[in-house]
């Protein structure tokens, strides 16, 4: 089985293909030439991975019997599914979808002869820290983020460099039409967002279409064993962000709340999180030969929300 390489074409799947991510990553290897398969557990959302460039398998990472048929021969496998909304309102399967799943995933690659197993995590492992973060970083994963870090945990774990290289990519935020960044452009247009004190705690941002072509970079050129962090690299004040967005969308700058306020209303984790200083380098993934097409938030943002204007009715 050959290794995948930057100019050479490959078989990948891509598991939790139907979401927010998973479908820009379908789009940035299918694009490049690649095989896509990408794993899903909703049959209904055939359509939408079949139009991002891959062919749908309906699976599951928690049912290891429904993954080796779809990894077998493939050249790489990503993982970036995590606990459907659906799901939030009984059991909470974020962790064995993430955690459990990892492990799974690496017995189907080595019963598959796959050489490289991506998984997804996020900057939110790091600690609160002044200063611009690198891989080396301290981390202190709280909340959903704990969970994040175990997967990694979990992966690394199984890495054996030749035979099954493992990797990890943890995205900033993510914006684009979904996830975080709906919710928040609807809560700024209702004039119900806040940001936590002045919202001087600076964040690193990437677009959607950014992130889909990092995953790819680093499949394609990473090191076995490594860690990047995927970000535009020109971090950006919270509260800077949050105004920008709301000028655009031609309403008032968003009030803040005091953490203390913030921790009662969200609860202490998410508030940690959202007043948390992440200013995160870009610089180990962009060695690869990584570029973002939107280098800084101003300009990905406005085209989301051009797109999203223009696809509103009337």
């Amino acid at each position: 089985m050959a290794s995948p390489g930057r100019n050479g074409h490959g078989t990948v799947l891509v598991v939790g293909a139907s979401g927010f991510l998973g479908l820009e990553i379908v789009r940035a290897f299918a694009q490049h030439g690649w095989e896509v398969r990408g794993l899903i557990r909703d049959p209904a959302k055939r359509g939408r991975v079949r139009t991002a460039g891959a062919t749908p398998i309906v699976g599951d990472v928690l049912e290891p019997s429904s993954l080796l048929a779809a990894a077998s021969g493939a050249d790489a496998i990503v993982h970036v599914a995590a606990n459907p909304p659906a799901d939030r309102g009984g059991t909470d399967r974020s962790r064995e979808v993430r955690v459990d799943g990892v492990r799974h995933l690496v017995e189907a690659a080595r019963s598959g002869g796959v050489r490289r197993l991506l998984v997804g995590s996020g900057y939110w492992v790091y600690a609160d820290q002044p200063g611009l973060i690198t891989e080396e970083s301290r981390v202190d994963p709280r909340g959903e983020s704990r969970v994040n870090y175990d997967t990694e945990r979990a992966a690394l774990a199984a890495n054996r460099p030749g035979e099954l290289d493992v990797l990890i990519v943890r995205p900033g935020m993510v914006y684009g039409d979904g996830a975080w960044f709906r919710p928040v452009v609807t809560a700024i247009e209702r004039d119900a967002y806040h940001v936590i004190d002045e919202g001087k705690n600076l964040w690193s941002f990437v677009s959607l279409p950014d992130t889909g072509t990092g995953f790819f970079a680093v499949a394609t050129a990473g090191r076995p064993g490594e860690v990047y962090n995927l970000v535009d690299g020109h971090p950006a004040a919270w509260g800077e962000f949050a105004t920008f967005v709301a000028q655009r969308l031609g309403h008032r700058a968003p009030a803040t709340i005091t953490f203390g306020s913030a921790a009662r209303e969200y609860g202490p984790e998410i508030a940690h999180h959202l007043a948390a200083n992440r200013a995160t380098s870009s610089a180990k993934l962009q060695a690869l030969g990584w570029q973002p097409k939107f280098p800084e938030f101003r300009s990905g943002v406005s085209e989301v929300l051009g797109r999203r204007s223009r696809a509103s009715p009337g």
